[in-house]
């Protein structure tokens, strides 16, 4: 799970890299992420499984199923203005970085390194339309001694919803 919180976190913290100063407050990020090599989730129990969904997180019900997660994300007015996301213990701890960040009009494109116990590459794209909302899309590739390399696609979208964040 941790994982997918940090997946998560790398398709919905990049928001603030494009050329385009976004609006600070409150947002509503949507992602949604699926491969041929996601992983089956655990076996849940129903109570669980409305834990989840209660937290925004939608599970998948095979193997290589879609899943979606709803998370609320408070921007600050200085995160906006330096258009740099703020950066997780998971970030930190898997050593993140983003390399060739290039921006044309209102699309910025990324690659993305990780260097922690799990090797993660991958590629990003984010179209803003405003500062009040965005699409992009993601492909990330982790290499794990256990389960070796997995491909994930995320799409996703924000929206901001209002100035204070609660």
């Amino acid at each position: 799970m941790r994982t997918l919180v940090f997946l998560v976190l790398v398709a919905s913290t990049s928001l603030a890299t494009a050329a385009e100063a976004i609006k600070p407050g409150l947002w509503e990020i949507t992602t949604q992420m699926s491969g041929g090599d996601m992983p089956a989730m655990p076996a849940m129990s129903a109570a669980e499984r409305k834990q989840m969904e209660a937290l925004g997180i939608k599970m998948p019900s095979a193997a290589g199923g879609a899943m979606s997660v709803v998370v609320k994300h408070c921007i600050t007015k200085e995160q906006a203005e330096m258009r740099e996301p703020p950066q997780t213990p998971e970030d930190r701890r898997q050593r993140c970085e983003r390399k060739d960040v290039k921006t044309a009009g209102n699309t910025t494109t990324w690659k993305i390194e990780c260097h922690g116990e799990q090797k993660t590459t991958g590629t990003g794209t984010i179209t803003y339309s405003g500062d009040k909302s965005y699409t992009g899309e993601s492909t990330i590739t982790m290499q794990d001694s256990k389960r070796g390399t997995t491909t994930m696609k995320q799409k996703f979208s924000g929206k901001w919803l209002a100035t204070a964040c609660k």
